[in-house]
């Protein structure tokens, strides 16, 4: 199993802007415009709540549905929007892939104030394994079923954590062997979000501006991964590339969920939507392992041939077609 990493930057495009325009924007996201039309006509998540510690400080720990939350964040607002974002990202990973096992317990996530309390959890939690955890800046991973976040701000923190929920969905209702490619596409695409005054409005994949200026320059400066590579390799190797190589490889997997789900008139849906429907079955790599057959003596590599299996077996025409999506959806706009 592969460690599932962050971008760690995960800015939005508004952290360039200065302090009075960011302060702003993040009580607009939080708070919710003036004049804002959208509204949230959803029933409100039941949760309870109950004082919890963590090393002598003082938190909470928040019981959903789904979700047991231990925080030591003691902001109200951010308390009573928790329980309605981890919900509401579980009934959007539902409709990306649709679940294939349930677990007898709760999904367990971990929301520190500080990073020195986040880095005495990760030390204790992954043990050996620190070392490599403990590089992700500003974000959090998902690791072995349990999610593990550092808080930022909210416009930072809450598409990290929906994006490291999506990573622990899959484990505990899907299929905790599922390329990385994939894994961490999916991911990324549950990043954008919409808030008003209301609450969480909804998920929009397209929404992503942090993504979407890190994909353009990439595109401009001819820096982008191949498709290959791309589909080949995963984020903790990825990991040992500089900043802008982490938060390229992170912005065309989103890039490339949306060319599959839309690109081309839709040419690649169908395979595209077959492969999410097959990623809770017990043996997913048999379908890897039979197109590596025809494969024509190439090195078996699990992402590859599934991608392979599902989507297309010309990944020259598809790399082709892809790169055009990538110029016209993300650079000329």
């Amino acid at each position: 199993m592969f460690a599932r990493f962050p971008t760690m930057r995960l800015a939005f495009a508004w952290q360039r802007l200065n302090r009075c325009a960011a302060v702003l924007l993040a009580a607009l996201l939080l708070l919710g415009g003036a004049g804002c039309a959208a509204r949230n006509d959803l029933p409100p998540v039941q949760y309870d709540i109950e004082n919890w510690k963590f090393s002598g400080a003082e938190g909470r720990e928040i019981t959903t549905e789904h979700y047991l939350i231990r925080t030591t964040l003691t902001d109200d607002a951010l308390l009573s929007a928790l329980p309605e974002l981890m919900e509401r990202s579980f009934e959007y990973y539902r409709t990306l892939v649709p679940p294939s096992q349930a677990p007898r317990e709760r999904m367990t996530v971990y929301l520190f104030a500080t990073r020195p309390q986040w880095m005495r959890f990760t030390m204790d939690f992954t043990g050996p394994r620190a070392k490599m955890f403990l590089q992700i800046r500003n974000g959090g991973y998902s690791e072995n079923g349990v999610t593990a976040i550092q808080y930022v701000a909210h416009q930072t923190t809450f598409p990290i954590m929906a994006h490291e929920g999506l990573h622990q969905y899959l484990h505990h209702y899907v299929n905790p062997n599922i390329p990385a490619w994939l894994n961490e596409g999916l991911a990324v695409i549950c990043e954008g979000q919409r808030w008003t005054s209301g609450g969480l409005i909804g998920f929009d994949p397209w929404y992503n501006p942090q993504r979407r200026n890190t994909l353009a320059e990439a595109v401009f400066n001819k820096r982008t991964f191949p498709l290959t590579q791309l589909v080949e390799t995963h984020a903790g190797r990825i990991l040992n590339e500089t900043t802008s190589r982490v938060g390229t490889y992170y912005a065309q997997l989103w890039a490339l969920v949306l060319f599959l789900r839309e690109g081309q008139g839709g040419k690649y849906a169908p395979g595209f939507q077959r492969l999410l429907e097959s990623v809770g079955e017990y043996d997913l790599e048999q379908y890897a392992r039979a197109a590596h057959i025809w494969s024509e003596g190439r090195r078996y590599n699990y992402g590859e041939h599934l991608f392979r299996c599902f989507i297309t077996e010309d990944v020259e025409t598809f790399e082709q077609e892809y790169l055009a999506f990538l110029r016209e959806r993300m650079v000329a706009h």
